[in-house]
């Protein structure tokens, strides 16, 4: 865990700034500002409207009596990728919109769920 987070914090924000240095020198600073302020505009965009479709699901799910299990993990995946997609740099955008895709998100959210269903079966286990 500690590692994890020292990526995320230390080693991320070196990579992105590696790339960003590279892409500049490859195509000049204007057209990488541009398409890091493209990417937080088209991102924002499918973003709200990829989260009102699954306030929607959810909506019906609960009209339907069914717990909007689902909806709520893909708007809370929607939820990380908006400040990954507002960030400046290509790696977060490319995580971001890749957390835009229903297919990964969907696996992404089986993943999440099956761990916390483990992770509450244990702890029953030790319970006992």
């Amino acid at each position: 865990m500690l590692f994890a987070l020292l990526a995320l914090f230390i080693v991320g924000p070196i990579a992105e700034i590696y790339v960003l240095l590279i892409a500049g020198n490859a195509f000049g600073a204007v057209p990488v500002i541009a398409a890091c302020l493209l990417t937080a505009f088209l991102g924002g965009f499918i973003i709200r409207l990829q989260g009102l479709a699954a306030l929607n699901n959810a909506r019906g799910d609960l009209q339907t009596g069914r717990l909007p299990v689902d909806s709520a993990v893909d708007g809370a995946l929607l939820v990380v990728a908006a400040p990954l997609l507002m960030t400046p740099g290509f790696i977060t955008d490319l995580i971001g919109f890749a957390l835009l895709t229903p297919p990964l998100r969907r696996a992404l959210a089986r993943y999440a769920l099956s761990r916390i269903r483990a992770s509450i079966v244990y702890r029953e286990e030790r319970r006992q």
